[in-house]
């Protein structure tokens, strides 16, 4: 389903990139930040779980949940190049019949995709100007946890994400990045049902465990 959001990301996120970050993954695996999401689900104890990726990038949470914790996988990317690259990594590794990839918003297909044990959102947050639709949106696909990661609260991230958006705005694209406040968000998912159970820092990144 085509959006004016993917229209979007199709601009920003470019296959170059996804190549980069396919071959970069195979050579070094998982980004660091994505590491801790992996440790997080897997000390939940889940076997033949499902799960839902939302802004999967790559498919890294996917390719590697389905190894031992997953059986099933839901990957919803609003970048086609992206997509492509992470359904040509699940064929090349053998997971390909256990991922049904979409390309979306996830906020416009939330209603029609079924619930999912365990969703995830790496660096999407951060990415998403309605942090209240998505993470709505995701809390209400989760049977049993939501696993996110998104930019520290601190002077030196929110520096940075600053000179990125206004050499966006230099170029007239208007992909932005946010540092949504970390309070708001645990409001939000508490809300929802779920209560934070385990949090980790990184220099820029932040991971936080929702269970329900």
């Amino acid at each position: 389903m085509p959006c004016n959001c993917c229209e979007m990301e199709n601009k920003t996120f470019v296959e170059a990139d996804a190549e980069a970050d396919v071959k970069n993954y195979r050579k070094r695996g998982p980004a660091n930040q994505t590491k801790l999401i992996l440790e997080a689900i897997r000390s939940l104890g889940l076997r033949d779980a499902s799960l839902l990726d939302v802004g999967g990038g790559i498919g890294t949470i996917h390719h590697e949940l389905l190894k031992d914790v997953a059986t099933e996988a839901i990957h919803v990317d609003a970048s086609s190049a992206y997509l492509k690259v992470a359904t040509e990594e699940a064929k090349r590794i053998g997971h390909e019949a256990q991922v049904k990839f979409i390309h979306a918003d996830f906020t416009d297909v939330a209603d029609e995709l079924p619930q999912a044990d365990v969703v995830t959102l790496d660096r999407v947050v951060c990415c998403y100007p309605n942090m209240r639709g998505l993470l709505k949106a995701a809390s209400s696909k989760s049977r049993k946890a939501v696993a996110l990661t998104y930019p520290r609260e601190v002077w030196y991230v929110r520096a940075v994400m600053s000179v990125m958006n206004f050499f966006q705005r230099l170029r007239n694209d208007p992909f932005r990045v946010f540092v949504h406040p970390v309070a708001e968000m645990e409001a939000l998912m508490n809300g929802e049902g779920l209560r934070r159970t385990s949090t980790r820092k990184l220099f820029v990144w932040e991971m936080s465990l929702y269970q329900r």
